[in-house]
């Protein structure tokens, strides 16, 4: 049997060999994911029989040859919860943290509040929403079927199900339930260029969905339709997750309908968020 210092660092090495650029982080990232804890992989003296080795190796390999770690193990931390991911849906990423807690500040000391997300992917959102606000009811729609699917058992592994209504629409088709008007409105959107797809990382582009990353010709589809068309009841607020160099734009784009319209930085400084109320 190996130790985990032992396998640690040859398993750092061939990923350093491999160009990965986070080597450390996803060794650990594994570790963590075949049984071990912090302070286990910290300390290092602890030994993995055959068959955690194996696994731990397989895994490696996957990401060796390119595969994020998320989707080699299966699962992501959010908020501090657990999501199940797969191919059918994006990384949750840390940046869109700054948009789940935009909306709930923006829901603080309010009752009974009804919220549709656009875009459910792993449903990190939602659920996030949904936990954190226990006087929300969240409706989350999604173009594929596959990330409705993994979607809902996360509903279902963090405790809000009843809570969470996560249905397959096509929002360009217009808004679901037409004569229902929401308190919040909140969307991470595809928003990536169309021509810009293929220049993207590899871990990116090769391995993340594309209908959840391919914005249109200039990346902002679905901020023009969603800050024209959405359907708010008084006070009701609009939040997006935008790309880099894209806030002016949408807040541009908000200016016509909302007012009170906010820039939220991420923690590389990157504004990441872009807020506003109906006017």
């Amino acid at each position: 049997m190996v130790k985990i210092k032992e396998i640690r660092k040859k398993a750092t090495e061939r990923l350093k060999a491999a160009e990965n650029d986070s080597p450390l982080a996803d060794t650990d990232y594994i570790l963590k994911n075949i049984g071990f804890s912090k302070n286990d992989i910290l300390l290092g003296d602890k030994e993995l029989d055959e068959t955690r080795e194996n696994d731990f190796w397989q895994s490696i390999r996957r990401v060796e040859l390119g595969e994020p770690v998320q989707y080699v193990t299966g699962n992501c931390e959010f908020m501090s919860l657990n999501f199940e991911i797969n191919s059918a849906t994006l990384i949750p990423r840390s940046d869109t943290e700054i948009l789940v807690e935009t909306v709930i500040e923006h829901c603080k000391g309010k009752k009974d509040i009804n919220i549709l997300e656009i875009g459910s992917g792993s449903g990190c959102i939602a659920v996030s929403l949904a936990k954190f606000l226990p006087n929300a009811s969240v409706v989350s729609v999604d173009i594929s079927s596959d990330a409705l699917k993994v979607a809902q058992r996360n509903a279902a592994s963090n405790g809000v199900e009843d809570r969470v209504n996560f249905v397959k629409h096509d929002i360009l088709t217009g808004f679901p339930t037409a004569d229902m008007f929401w308190d919040v409105i909140v969307s991470n959107p595809p928003y990536i260029p169309s021509r810009d797809i293929a220049g993207l990382d590899k871990k990116v582009k090769c391995f993340e969905p594309l209908n959840a990353l391919d914005g249109g010709v200039d990346g902002l589809d679905f901020y023009r339709f969603i800050s024209e068309k959405a359907p708010l009841s008084k006070d009701g607020v609009l939040a997006f997750e935008v790309g880099i160099n894209q806030a002016k734009a949408v807040a541009d784009m908000l200016s016509e309908r909302f007012c009170d319209i906010k820039i939220a930085k991420d923690l590389s400084g990157i504004e990441r968020v872009v807020s506003g109320i109906i006017k």
